[in-house]
């Protein structure tokens, strides 16, 4: 079997707009002719006050709403056919991106999450450094630093879960309290168990 031939792309983008501007071009024109045929049959139709005219004019009524109805039709087939095509490229597209190793389409709010996370993880190394240091100054160390060190660390990491919570199938861990005050539900710090994969 011989490899898939890949959609084509901006090279033909130059023919599909002139065939766009022909087709606009070419229904306006029609439009217009139609238009002026129902003008003259009702101008006709009237000066004579003839049944024949009125009968031309109702035809030529009825044949421009058969013409609106037509290119109404064609115009939203033509652009779900394009919105088709368009999801069919894009499938290609990252297809190909996965098979070559290319670049992933990411969606902006994975972006967004992801460039939380990673705030998320230098507040904790920061975090981490300012224990250290403080640990180091021995019997001198600032434990109410410490504690509140660690209660960073303990609200960063339970908002970054929060993130995570519907892509990994639990529960949001923020709740409120009767006062009003949000807190964190620590019930789900259960040991975690599964196979570890390198």
């Amino acid at each position: 079997m011989s490899s898939p031939q890949p959609l084509p792309t901006g090279s033909t983008s130059g023919a599909n707009g002139a065939l766009r501007n022909f087709g606009r071009r070419t229904s306006g024109l029609s439009f217009a002719v139609m238009i002026t045929v129902l003008l003259v049959a009702l101008i006709f139709a009237a000066n004579q006050n003839d049944v024949i005219g009125w009968i031309i004019a109702v035809i030529a009524g009825g044949w421009l709403l058969l013409a609106t109805v037509l290119v109404l039709s064609v115009r939203s087939g033509a652009k779900k056919f394009g919105d088709t095509l368009d999801s069919a490229r894009a499938d290609a597209a990252s297809r190909r991106a996965d098979a070559g190793g290319g670049t992933a389409v990411v969606d902006e709010d994975t972006h967004a999450r992801n460039l939380k996370l990673d705030h998320s993880f230098k507040i904790v190394e920061v975090q981490k450094r300012v224990i250290t240091q403080e640990l180091a100054k021995g019997s001198e160390a600032d434990l109410e630093m410490i504690d509140r060190a660690l209660d960073t660390i303990e609200t960063t990491a339970g908002n970054g879960r929060d993130m995570l919570s519907e892509h990994v199938g639990r529960s949001s861990g923020a709740q409120q309290d009767s006062a009003g005050r949000s807190g964190r539900n620590n019930e789900d710090d259960r040991p975690i168990t599964g196979e570890i994969v390198n």
